[in-house]
């Protein structure tokens, strides 16, 4: 990977997600992948949700993620 691959890569992964609670977007695809599959349960596991906002904010973020998630594996499946 060339150096700016890794600062995007970097950037992706650590970009926040809930920034009520400063939660970033790689702890939300660990919960995913570890069998989370809906937005109670990532909130659940990773805690976001209960901020300020009360997952207003990153409530469709996550729900992206989780659609993302299921295509992705859905495509390699079938």
């Amino acid at each position: 990977m060339d150096p700016e691959e890794l600062k995007k890569n970097w950037l992706l992964q650590n970009e926040k997600i809930c920034i009520c609670k400063g939660i970033p977007r790689k702890f939300f695809i660990e919960a995913i992948r570890k069998g989370a599959s809906s937005l109670a349960e990532v909130n659940t596991i990773v805690g976001s949700g209960s901020g300020d906002c009360k997952g207003e904010r990153c409530g469709p973020k996550i729900e992206e993620l989780l659609a993302e998630y299921h295509a992705k594996n859905n495509r390699k499946s079938g």
